[in-house]
């Protein structure tokens, strides 16, 4: 859990000049060598752009890609003693009843208790961090890369832009960490990607939860949940654009386009992104040399091009006499992406390709606010189409060449693949806040999804071979829970109760040549927790937290994938006793600066665990019993009087183990589930040169160093061989140099980034090379 405070409206960052990479004969920033003259060229300007700046008047963003609210956070203690005197912001129009408060106008990356919102949150007894993405969005980041340098979460990614990502929280990974974009599951949107993807200039905070879920989320996390909040600022009118570009051939453009009608009473608004990469980074592989030896070479990375682009339509009404807000979204997505190499970078491909598209509709109402019912309702339909195709008979190099061709095609398994799939979900939330003894006090959310998956493999059906991606599934789920929180003793005290209950039900249609003999499942599952703070001074505060919690399996761990990943509706649901204990010192101010920081030591105990067991062609889930982690996080910031010097730094500590005595992994009890970090580290600088060239403006430059120490790629106990090689420990080191220049309602803002200063070599959890040392340029205007 990073405890940073957002101390500034600007954006401290830095970096030095750019710097080449080991391979000389080609620039890092191709084409991108005027980024730095550029950023003298804006301090050269501001002085004249500034001149229209009303110097008592705050700048702000304008408002993200609004989901309506899923019902703000719970509230917490009273708030903090105001902290360091900071310019006025300007006089917001008011925000409808149901909205939360709009951030302030801050500009550091992580926020402790900053905003309205985020100080309910981490004032709450909730086990929460607040990231605010403030700070990221004037430099070249994605939230991936904000939530592994400034939080507890680990996330891993398998290349360069538009790559698979793999969030881990206290050792828990993949879907034992939901993620949700405004109270909606992120499968449910144009962001169908996963987290890497996500314009982190749409998102203005994350909250992550750590292994106790709140019942508002209405999920079936497994390890917490991470929730991007895009709605916390109300509709205005105003526009936003950002253009990011850098090295192997990246870009990355994003606009925001807001209408609010003179009369307040409705709102428009529109958001859209274009990604693009080749992702040709040098790696270091196999290949054969001018003799014909094979050898360990550095080349090119070939085949892993990646372009994605996407919209999403809002319109709404306010104030209406039965509605407080009413809102529609519509929204459309595409991903296009090449797969290099099989996971383990062993197998090059040349010509083996994914698509993926997303469309949907969502309506949002809140009620109109009453002194004793606050109520929230979300439905939706979403339809995810994705397109699987290997069917060349070449055989490929790491040069991208064809050296020989197969007497069949397929890449992958020697066995042609033409997969279409197609997933169409409807969904349903709820969520309502009753005041009883005392205001929203009770708190209740239920949440519903029926799906249906339908597909077909061409090749296959071309011959009148079996076709398990055709057989038509459909699963349905439902989630419940209910909570009540009682504050004592002057409201220093402060405890939530609260239980849960989660329904699946899943059926696959039936057919003759199919190897399944159970067609239909049915899981039932209960659920309690309870979350303690007790504030032992304004700023100090004590927290324990509790969930027994569910995580009910996916579809695709159900009944395959058509292809390679084979059915098994014998899963169990997992299991978990989460716990948590905390201390935490929220923003203190004293004569030598300002301070916050804390302490969080965590229990996780897995039962029916569902890993994923390969074979030599085909791979399938399975329930291979307990587990257990602990966790120990840590993190500090400290920021100078002046807010010229800021320092942060945390750590996180996972002690993750296979408990399992019957079974497939019984012989490997007691060691570290592989591929999974068990240590991580980092730390930030930033000076900061406020008033440079302009009044309001700034130049800042930081400096970020993150440490992953070794892990294994297989189990500790299971002997020699290259699977069980560890992934070596890895020191990176980045920096950025950023200027801003608020005037009036406007504001631009510059970057230049180095990420990986060093070159050093780096991978993801099964030992992928990433990229090395990039050099990235962003541009951002907000009208």
């Amino acid at each position: 859990m990073k405890i940073i405070i957002n101390i500034d409206d600007l954006v401290p960052t830095a970096v030095p000049a750019a710097i080449e990479r080991a391979d000389t004969s080609r620039p890092v920033g191709r084409a991108h060598g005027g980024l730095a003259a550029f950023l003298l060229c804006c301090l050269a300007v501001a002085p004249a752009y500034a001149q229209d700046r009303d110097p008592g008047e705050g700048v702000g963003p304008v408002a993200a890609p609004s989901e309506p609210p899923p019902a703000e956070s719970a509230p917490g203690t009273p708030e903090a003693q105001p902290q360091a005197a900071e310019p006025a912001p300007p006089a917001a129009d008011p925000a409808p009843p149901d909205s939360a408060p709009p951030p302030e106008k801050v500009r550091g990356t992580v926020v402790r208790a900053k905003s309205s919102s985020s100080r309910r949150l981490v004032r709450s007894a909730e086990a929460v961090d607040v990231v605010d993405t403030s700070e990221a969005q004037g430099r070249s980041e994605d939230l991936a890369e904000v939530l592994t340098r400034q939080s507890a979460v680990q996330v891993q990614r398998t290349g360069g832009l538009g790559s698979n990502t793999q969030l881990s929280l206290a050792g828990l990974a993949g879907d034992q960490v939901r993620l949700l974009l405004d109270g909606i599951p992120l499968d449910y949107s144009p962001f169908v990607a996963g987290l890497g993807n996500v314009p982190v200039s749409f998102i203005q905070q994350m909250e992550v939860f750590n292994g106790v879920v709140p019942v508002r989320l209405a999920t079936d996390a497994l390890g917490g949940a991470i929730h991007l909040r895009s709605d916390l600022s109300p509709p205005e009118t105003g526009a936003s654009f950002t253009l990011q570009s850098g090295s192997f051939d990246s870009y990355r453009g994003t606009a925001r386009l807001s209408w609010l009608a003179p009369e307040r009473r409705f709102y428009a608004r529109a958001v859209g992104f274009h990604d693009r990469s080749r992702n040709d980074y040098l790696i270091t592989a196999e290949a054969s040399g001018a003799m014909g030896r094979v050898e360990s070479r550095e080349i090119h990375r070939s085949h892993d091009a990646y372009l994605a682009s996407g919209v999403n339509l809002e319109a709404g009404v306010l104030d209406l006499p039965w509605a407080d807000r009413l809102a529609a979204h519509a929204y459309f997505a595409q991903y296009d992406k090449e797969i290099p190499h099989n996971p383990v970078m062993t197998t090059p491909y040349g010509e083996v390709t994914t698509r993926r598209r997303s469309l949907g509709l969502t309506l949002q109402y809140t009620a109109p606010p009453t002194e004793r019912l606050g109520l929230w309702a979300t439905a939706g339909f979403n339809r995810r189409l994705s397109e699987l195709s290997d069917v060349s008979a070449c055989t490929y190099d790491w040069y991208g060449n064809c050296v020989s061709e197969r007497p069949t095609g397929g890449e992958i398994s020697g066995l042609p693949q033409e997969l279409f799939t197609r997933f169409d979900t409807a969904f349903a939330r709820v969520r309502g806040a009753v005041s009883t003894w005392a205001p929203e006090d009770l708190e209740f959310s239920l949440a519903f999804d029926q799906s249906w998956r339908t597909g077909r493999n061409d090749y296959l059906q071309r011959f009148g071979y079996y076709d398990a991606a055709a057989v038509p599934i459909a699963m349905g789920s439902g989630i419940a829970g209910v909570s009540h929180r009682q504050r004592l003793f002057e409201e220093s005290l402060e405890n939530v109760v609260f239980a849960k209950g989660y329904l699946q039900l899943a059926r696959i249609g039936e057919d003759t040549r199919s190897a399944v003999t159970s067609h239909e499942r049915t899981s039932v599952a209960a659920g309690v927790g309870d979350t303690l703070r007790f504030a032992l001074t304004r700023q100090l505060s004590l927290k324990a937290s509790y969930e027994y919690t569910t995580r009910l399996p996916r579809a695709d761990e159900l009944f395959g994938d058509g292809a390679f990943l084979l059915e098994n509706l014998e899963l169990a649901p997992e299991r978990s006793h989460n716990g948590n204990l905390a201390v935490e010192l929220t923003p203190l101010v004293t004569p030598a600066g300002v301070f916050s920081a804390n302490l969080m030591g965590g229990v996780r105990s897995v039962q029916d665990l569902i890993i994923l067991i390969a074979g030599n062609q085909t791979e399938r889930y399975e329930s291979v019993g307990k587990a257990r982690a602990l966790t120990l996080h840590g993190g500090f910031e400290w920021t100078s009087p002046g807010r010229w010097l800021s320092l942060g730094a945390n750590a996180t500590v996972n002690d993750y183990r296979n408990l399992s005595e019957t079974g497939t992994f019984a012989r490997f009890n007691g060691d570290r589930l592989p591929y999974r970090p068990w240590f991580q580290a980092s730390g930030a600088l930033t000076v900061r040169v406020p008033e440079l060239v302009a009044t309001g403006d700034a130049l800042s430059l930081t400096w970020n160093t993150r440490y992953v120490h070794t892990f294994f790629r297989s189990w500790e106990s299971a002997g020699l061989g290259s699977p069980k090689k560890p992934v070596p420990s890895q020191l990176v080191h980045s920096a950025s140099l950023h200027y801003r220049l608020p005037a009036a309602r406007h504001a631009f803002t510059a970057s230049l980034s180095i990420d990986n200063l060093s070159d050093a070599a780096v991978f993801d959890v099964i030992g992928v090379q990433k990229p090395g040392r990039a050099v990235f340029g962003k541009f951002s205007v907000d009208l």
